[in-house]
């Protein structure tokens, strides 16, 4: 049976360790994870389509964000790096948790993160200033939940560890997306404008 998400969303807050544990005894099918991390990618390009036309200007990286399909993708790719990066990462780090464990806690990350910029993005139209501060909170809450995460998910039993895990990832993460953006033909920085 699948927990009530607003309650699921204050444990997160509350006690993540207990939250994370219990996404990972739901024991999802790792075909719905997929789904699931597609429909997030779906979501975040909505918002970043929405968020265009309220308050619409110039686009850093237009090959990348220069239409809701494009983000999508981005989007899409970025999830999936996130997950074999922190997968691989913890396995490196002497973690045991699967894949799917992973892509649970990850999902549900995003889930919480897409709700974030919904209400940023509607608190935006009228307080800008405290639209910015959730955002800014909810970035560094979500550093502290994600450290239990893997470390759940990984079964470390050490929040040291996990951030050991996070570190191997976010350097995994910035060559793999390197990767992607050459492979899109995405110009380096500084070298865009120059023939």
């Amino acid at each position: 049976m699948l927990p009530d998400p607003s309650r699921l969303a204050v444990l997160t807050l509350r006690d993540p360790a207990e939250a994370a544990r219990q996404i990972l005894d739901l024991n999802l099918p790792r075909q719905a994870l997929w789904l699931a991390l597609l429909l997030m990618a779906v979501l975040q390009s909505l918002i970043f389509a929405l968020s265009d036309l309220m308050t619409p200007g110039p686009t850093p990286f237009p090959a990348l964000f220069g239409s809701p399909i494009r983000f999508m993708i981005v989007s899409a790719l970025m999830l999936v790096l996130t997950v074999y990066a922190i997968f691989w990462a913890g396995r490196a780090l002497r973690g045991s948790g699967a894949l799917e464990d992973v892509m649970a806690l990850v999902v549900w990350l995003q889930a919480l993160r897409v709700a974030v910029q919904l209400a940023g993005l509607l608190l935006s139209m009228v307080i800008p200033l405290l639209a910015v501060l959730l955002l800014l909170a909810a970035s560094v809450l979500g550093i502290y939940i994600l450290l239990h995460f893997i470390n759940q998910a990984h079964r470390l039993d050490s929040i040291a560890r996990a951030v050991g895990v996070l570190a191997v990832a976010l350097v995994g993460l910035l060559f793999g997306l390197s990767l992607l953006l050459a492979l899109l033909g995405v110009p380096a920085m500084g070298n865009a404008g120059y023939v």
